[in-house]
């Protein structure tokens, strides 16, 4: 009876691991989503929509992008953080509203441990940028020129709470500049650069489309940024003008991909490798054309130590903007 009683239970538990091997090999077994924060239709969707034809293939399931929009991501984030966490829902998270908007907005539902990284996908230079007939050229000729004026530069940044406000007012620091920021809604294509064309504005922070987007009516003049970048190579950074940022990747929009908490580890670890595989492959760059040297490739391990970077290094700057108000 003893031996009859021991072989049901080996049954049992052997074909509750063959169940539970069959489920995770499974994986997955409906389509993907991935929660995207901003408009449809803009270059970071367009990446992510290529992105997901290609992971789609891979992952043997259709790959979705739902567009949720409001509040500068932190609606998105919320959704993502919120998420059931099974695999079946990844998040198109940016530092603004990961890092930027938590700081300004403690109680916002979510916190970097809120989230599992799957990879960087994005890392966007900002750009000191001017109207096209202003007379500096470079970064130097700008602050002499700000100098001999003797007068408190009108500063444009998208939205008040932002991480281009932070990375523009380092920047202002480092040149020595006496600035007011004067800050907008929407991104940094917007009435932030329309200032500089109707001179409300001397400066602004922007993103190396903004010349292409306005058609010549402004120019940059140097990428607030330690390293030169893909997007835009014979762009010279403000540390090669004299003008050193050292904020290395946290001065960058970055932006990723992660997963809810929680998230199964086999799970992770197939979706980890797929991505991986996708944003390193030709086919999926020259799918990009020219969207591709917007991608940046960052694995799990380096993309959640640059949360904590990011985390780290903010947060004395925003502290500072909230005891001045």
């Amino acid at each position: 009876m003893r031996a009859r009683l021991l072989a049901a239970a080996g049954l049992v538990i052997g074909a509750a691991i063959a169940t539970t091997s069959v489920a995770v090999a499974a994986f997955p077994e409906k389509p993907v989503t991935i929660i995207y924060p901003w408009a449809p239709g803009d270059p970071v969707d367009t990446v992510l929509r290529t992105f997901g034809e290609h992971a789609a293939a891979k992952l043997g399931q259709p790959v979705v992008i739902n567009n949720v929009q409001g509040a500068g991501g932190t609606k998105s984030l919320t959704a993502g953080a919120t998420a059931e966490a099974d695999g079946y829902t990844l998040v198109n998270n940016w530092v603004a509203p990961q890092i930027g908007a938590k700081l300004f907005n403690p109680d916002l539902p979510y916190d970097n441990e809120s989230f599992i990284p799957i990879a960087g996908v994005l890392a966007i230079p900002f750009t000191i940028t001017v109207a096209a007939d202003h007379p500096a050229n470079t970064i130097g000729e700008f602050v002499a020129w700000a100098n001999d004026s003797g007068t408190k530069l009108n500063y444009g940044v998208c939205a008040p709470q932002s991480v281009p406000r932070l990375v523009g007012e380092q920047f202002m620091r480092s040149a020595g500049l006496d600035y007011v920021p004067v800050p907008f809604s929407g991104g940094c294509m917007g009435d932030n650069v329309t200032g500089l064309l109707n001179g409300s504005l001397d400066v602004a922070v922007s993103v190396v489309p903004a010349t292409k987007r306005f058609e010549g009516q402004v120019k940059h003049l140097g990428l607030i940024a330690d390293e030169r970048h893909a997007l835009a190579p014979d762009l010279a950074t403000a540390g090669e003008q004299g003008y050193e940022i050292g904020w290395g990747n946290t001065a960058l929009g970055w932006g990723g991909l992660a997963v809810p908490a929680g998230t199964p580890d086999d799970v992770v670890a197939m979706l980890q490798t797929v991505t991986g595989e996708v944003l390193q492959s030709a086919e999926f760059k020259a799918d990009l054309g020219d969207l591709a040297p917007m991608i940046k490739y960052v694995g799990p391990d380096d993309f959640k130590q640059l949360w904590t970077d990011s985390l780290d290094l903010l947060r004395p700057h925003v502290e500072a903007i909230l005891a001045n108000n």
